[in-house]
C-alpha cells in the first residue's frame, strides 16, 4: 500500500503511523526513544551515513500532521535506490511524531494540556525530555522543527495563501543575528529560490519573537542552525495532500543544499525578502448577507466563516463557525459565494459567534471540495 493510500487524511493515528514505520526496509535503525505522558511509544528513525547530521522532528503539536505525512513520503522515496545517494551525504535522525497523545485525539497540546513548543526550559513533560535527550545524544549539525499552520495566513500583506512558511530562530535576546541564525537564514533563502518555480508567491516568513521557551530558539542558542518549517494552505487542499508534496520537496532540497553547502552562496538579506506572514484569510466569505445580531438587522454584509478541525469517529471534520461580519470586510476568502446561493429556510442569518453554523456545513463542503 502506498504512502498516499495510507495517509491521505488529516488525522494520523499513532498506531497506524507506527505500523508504517515498522514496515520500512531501508533504515539503519528504528527504535523507541522514549514514552509520552500517557506511556505511548515515541519512535526515532536513523538513516544515512553522511557527515552532515540533521535532526528532524514533527507533530510536537498533535494536530499538525502534514509534515509527518511528508516524512513518510520521504521514507518511501529513500527506499528507492535512485535516491540512495542522498543518504551518503547526510545522517538523519527523524522523530515522526513527538506528541502521540495529542495526535491520538487530534489536539495541539499534549495530554497534560502543555504546549511542547513552550516547554524547552522547564522540560516539564516527558516528550520534551525525550527530544532534548536525542538532541544531546545525536549532536546534530542542523535541526528542522516541523509544524503546520492555519488557513488564515497569507504570504505578505493581502498576498497569496502561505503554503509553506519558514522561520530562522535567533537564539539571541533582542533578535540579534547569531551565527547559527545566519546559517538558517541562508538555507531558507536557498530553499525559497527552489520553491518559487512551482509555488510562486506562496512562501512566507514568520516574524521572530525571541523566546527561549520555544525549542527552536533554545537549540539555536546552543549554536545549532535550526529551521522552523510550517505547512500551510494550498487552494482547495484542505486535507493538505498537495502541501505535503511541497514539504517533501523542501526536505529533499534541504538535504541537497546542506550537503553541497550551496547556502553559502546566499545572504541573510535574501531571507528578509521573503514576505512576512499576515492573517488575511478566512475559509469562506458569504457576500450580500442579511444578518440579525442583537435584535438589529444588517443588510448586505460580508459574513466571515472559518473552520474548526474536530476529530469525529476517527476522521477530521471541518465545522464552519461564524467569526465576524462587515459591510466591507478588509480581508480575503479562500472561497467567496453570495447569500443567494445558499438557499436557507430563512431570509436572514442569526449571527452567533463561535457557534457551529450547521445549516450550511454540507454546502460548504461541496464548495471547498472537502470529502
Amino acid at each position: 500500500m502506498s504512502t498516499k493510500e495510507k495517509f491521505n487524511d488529516r488525522y494520523l493515528n499513532p498506531d497506524k503511523l507506527n505500523s508504517f514505520l515498522k514496515g520500512l526496509k531501508n533504515i539503519d535503525d528504528l527504535s523507541i526513544i522514549g514514552y509520552s505522558e500517557e506511556n505511548r511509544p515515541i519512535y526515532g528513525v536513523k538513516m544515512g551515513v553522511g557527515p552532515n547530521k540533521i535532526l528532524l522532528w514533527s507533530q510536537m503539536h498533535g494536530n499538525e500532521t502534514t509534515t509527518t505525512k511528508a516524512l513518510c513520503a520521504l521514507f518511501s522515496l529513500l527506499e528507492n535506490s535512485a535516491h540512495a545517494n542522498l543518504l551518503s551525504q547526510v545522517s538523519l535522525f527523524i522523530i515522526p511524531q513527538l506528541n502521540p497523545d495529542g495526535a491520538a485525539i487530534y489536539i495541539r497540546l499534549n495530554s497534560n494540556s502543555i504546549d511542547l513548543n513552550r516547554d524547552a526550559i522547564d522540560l516539564s513533560q516527558s516528550e520534551s525530555r525525550v527530544l532534548l535527550k536525542i538532541f544531546k545524544k545525536f549532536n546534530p549539525d542542523y535541526c528542522f522543527n516541523l509544524h503546520g499552520q492555519r488557513t488564515i495566513y497569507s504570504a505578505g500583506n493581502m498576498g497569496l495563501p502561505a503554503t509553506v512558511s519558514f522561520l530562522a530562530p535567533s537564539g539571541e535576546p533582542g533578535g540579534a543575528i547569531s551565527k547559527s541564525m545566519s546559517i538558517s537564514m541562508k538555507i531558507i533563502a536557498a530553499i525559497n529560490k527552489s520553491l518559487q518555480t512551482d509555488l510562486p508567491g506562496q512562501v512566507g516568513r514568520y516574524h521572530d519573537l525571541f523566546n527561549l521557551d520555544c525549542v527552536g530558539d533554545r537549540f539555536s542558542s546552543f549554536g545549532v542552525p535550526t529551521i522552523l518549517l510550517e505547512a500551510g494552505h494550498y487552494p482547495g487542499d484542505y486535507n493538505r495532500n498537495i502541501t505535503s508534496k511541497y514539504i517533501l520537496k523542501v526536505l529533499i532540497e534541504a538535504i541537497k543544499i546542506i550537503s553541497s553547502e550551496d547556502y553559502k552562496n546566499y545572504t541573510t538579506d535574501q531571507y528578509f525578502k521573503i514576505p512576512e506572514n499576515s492573517k488575511d484569510y478566512s475559509d469562506l466569505l458569504i457576500t450580500d448577507t442579511p444578518i440579525l445580531h442583537r435584535d438589529k438587522l444588517y443588510k448586505n454584509q460580508d459574513l466571515v466563516i472559518n473552520y474548526k478541525e474536530i476529530l469525529i469517529n476517527s476522521k477530521v471534520e471541518f465545522i464552519p463557525y461564524m467569526t465576524d461580519y462587515s459591510n466591507l470586510w478588509a480581508g480575503l476568502g479562500h472561497k467567496t459565494i453570495s447569500f443567494k446561493e445558499i438557499k436557507l429556510d430563512s431570509s436572514f442569518v442569526y449571527f452567533e459567534k463561535n457557534i457551529p453554523f450547521k445549516k450550511i456545513q454540507q454546502l460548504i463542503y461541496s464548495f471547498l471540495n472537502i470529502h
